[in-house]
């Protein structure tokens, strides 16, 4: 959060700080589906199913899954000016960013759920 001093006190800067905490979420809802995309696909792997038949089209869609969230990270980075392509100045660049990234993140979500649901019930090997 950005303060200034003037002559009539404090100024905080809120557009930043919502910025800030509007990617902080972000970081932490990818952080959140990352993690669970892999503790997934290491059950399948250790369970012994991955090679199994279903259990390679589940690892095909978590793989899928976990590419669309590695591009959701990119443009995490890139709105936090920590990424090789410049953060976006303009308020409607950054929306569709932001619109970018819940796009992503739903599809990965739509591949991860129906994935995550079935794991359990695959033949151990």
């Amino acid at each position: 959060m950005k303060h200034t001093e003037n002559d009539t006190g404090r100024v905080v800067d809120l557009q930043g700080a919502r910025r800030e905490r509007r990617l902080e979420l972000y970081r932490a809802r990818l952080a959140d589906r990352l993690g669970a995309n892999r503790q997934t696909l290491e059950t399948l792997s250790q369970a012994g199913t991955l090679f199994s038949p279903e259990g390679t089209l589940r690892g095909r869609a978590l793989l899928k899954a976990r590419q669309m969230l590695q591009r959701a990270g990119t443009l995490v980075e890139m709105l936090a000016g920590e990424g090789v392509v410049p953060a976006p100045r303009l308020p409607e660049r950054i929306e569709e960013v932001y619109e970018e990234l819940d796009a992503l993140m739903a599809r990965s979500d739509a591949l991860f759920g129906r994935d995550e649901a079935s794991v359990a019930r695959l033949p151990h090997r």
